[in-house]
Order: C-alpha cells, then sequence, then structure tokens
C-alpha cells in the first residue's frame, strides 16, 4: 500500500513539475523575450517631429505661432481638402496645415535638410539600412520609397543610390 501511495505521489510532482516548466516557458515567451520589445515599438512609430522644442504631430492641431523661428508663409489651393493649405518654411523643415475636422491641424511635415531627424535618429543622407534598421522591414515601397503606415499618417523616405534625400510624414485622409 505505502508502495502505491509512494507511486501516486511521485507521479503527481512530475505533472506539477512539468506544468509548472511549460508555464514559465509561455510566460518566458510573452515577456522575457527581449526581441518582444523591439517589436512592440515598431509596431508602433513615433509620429511627432520636435522642432525647436514644439511637437508637432501630423492629424494634431497647429498654430505656427508656436515655433520660435520667423518662418516663411503662405496659402496655396488644398489638393487634399476644400479651401487653402497654410505653408510654414523654417530653416530646416516645412510644416503645411490645413482645416480639419474644424480646426488647424498639421497635414505634413518636409525635412528641407539633414539637420533635423525623425524621433529614430533618421536624417536626410542616411543610408537606406539606417532606415530599416530604425523601422524594420514592414514597409510599403520599393528601392525608391520606403513607406511606414501606423494609423492615418505615413512616413516617406524617398532614396536615391542607397541615400535617403526626402523624409516626409502625411496624415492621410479617407
Amino acid at each position: 500500500m505505502n508502495k502505491k501511495v509512494l507511486i501516486i505521489i511521485v507521479c503527481v510532482m512530475i505533472i506539477v513539475a512539468i506544468c509548472a516548466i511549460f508555464l514559465v516557458n509561455i510566460s518566458n515567451k510573452n515577456s522575457d523575450n527581449p526581441n518582444s520589445d523591439v517589436l512592440k515599438e515598431k509596431e508602433t512609430l513615433n509620429l511627432t517631429v520636435s522642432y525647436l522644442g514644439v511637437d508637432v504631430t501630423p492629424g494634431e492641431p497647429f498654430n505656427s505661432s508656436d515655433i520660435p523661428e520667423d518662418g516663411e508663409y503662405s496659402q496655396i489651393p488644398s489638393c487634399a481638402f476644400e479651401g487653402t493649405d497654410n505653408v510654414a518654411i523654417y530653416s530646416h523643415v516645412e510644416i503645411t496645415s490645413a482645416q480639419i475636422d474644424g480646426s488647424e491641424r498639421v497635414y505634413s511635415v518636409y525635412f528641407l535638410d539633414d539637420e533635423i531627424s525623425t524621433p529614430e535618429g533618421v536624417k536626410i543622407t542616411d543610408a537606406r539600412s539606417d532606415v530599416i534598421d530604425a523601422y524594420g522591414d514592414d514597409f510599403e515601397g520599393n528601392d525608391n520609397k520606403i513607406t511606414y503606415v501606423d494609423g492615418k499618417v505615413e512616413l516617406s523616405f524617398l532614396i536615391e543610390n542607397d541615400v535617403v534625400t526626402s523624409i516626409e510624414y502625411v496624415y492621410v485622409i479617407e
């Protein structure tokens, strides 16, 4: 009788140990995998460009007077909306805004030179591989244009001879 009880106890302990190992492996795959954080970070782009300490985000409200630099301002007929687009050209960036959902909002942010970079550190003159290293290989495009889409914002890089020649964030209107 004691032998049967001992065998049952050993079997139960083995089953508990196997279940514990299985649960630890599942937990490690979901939380301790160093690549899981990288994948989570790349699933959502940082779409806010900081220019002279002012955050500029496509689709968000914009007031050109918040930028502490004199810019050149103009209005042009809008291709995407009714009415006009407001274009503000600063030393290193061009910001286009328009009336979207009843308020002045950022439509696009276009980099003018290599003095400004994306939040991930990519700038004009960087290599194509720098873009992919920073943002991953889940993009639309080809050898000449790489576009990452996150919700209603597209982040595009024009590439010539494996060098970034243009960077633009655009708020996509459906």
